[in-house]
């Protein structure tokens, strides 16, 4: 699944322009992307999938303009309007589990076929996603916002480093990470949320640590670590 998603993303980032990636970033992208197609044997697809980036970046721009978005935003907190911002937006969430949905199909040929066999799973799991945060038309991101959500992430953000470094130090290479079996990337998961939302405990409103907790929380029971084998052997 996570797979799926990081060549789809690659798929997008090649398109430096767009994000104002470096020339050296794209490029260091678009070779990644090159050798996870050979490594497939569909080195021949590497200029369709980039092509199946850049009709997802067109599609996503169709729904939202970040810059009058952020404006929008701005516009509405004085008058406590922000939930009609994101009602707006949420309306159209159908149509980014479209563009979504397409990017990874798009992408399907440069995975190898286990992560093939995880292309619903990660479709599903955006999906979930995208239905959390738009839950009652979006009310938990105007929440989010008028509580000062952003700020407390800026605030904490050496903190919230310093929370993926430790996964990262107790998981150094991508083999020791295949190695781990599904209770304990079910742990490590866990022991991430609890150091992000301890981080963000120390902001000055409870609420971004409490949706973010939510957050993390609603998407790890629509993953495997949900199951109760997996239950069993963590607690």
């Amino acid at each position: 699944m996570f797979k799926a998603i990081v060549i789809a993303f690659l798929a997008v980032g090649v398109l430096g322009d767009e994000y104002k990636v470096s020339d050296v970033h794209r490029d260091q992208m678009r070779a990644l992307l090159r050798t996870q197609c050979k490594k497939n044997g569909a080195e021949d697809k590497v200029e369709s999938v980039e092509q199946a980036g850049q009709v997802f970046v067109d599609c996503v721009k169709e729904i939202i303009n970040v810059e009058i978005l952020k404006d929008e935003i701005e516009a509405a907190k004085p008058t406590g309007s922000l939930d009609e911002v994101f009602k707006k937006y949420c309306d159209k969430s159908p149509k980014l589990k479209t563009c979504w949905h397409n990017l990874l199909d798009g992408v399907m040929p440069c995975l190898d076929a286990t992560a093939q066999e995880q292309i619903g799973s990660a479709k599903n799991g955006t999906d979930q996603l995208i239905d959390f945060l738009c839950y009652k038309d979006g009310d938990r991101i105007a929440m989010f916002i008028a509580e000062k959500g952003p700020e407390c992430f800026q605030q904490k953000a050496n903190d919230l480093r310093e929370c993926a470094n430790k996964i990262k130090e107790s998981v150094s290479t991508v083999e020791a990470a295949k190695n781990l079996n599904l209770a304990e990337k079910c742990a490590k998961f866990d022991e991430l949320t609890t150091c992000v939302v301890n981080s963000l405990e120390k902001c000055d409103t409870p609420t971004p640590a409490n949706m973010v907790e939510s957050l993390l929380k609603y998407m790890r029971k629509g993953s495997p670590c949900n199951s109760t084998s997996v239950k069993n052997v963590l607690y």
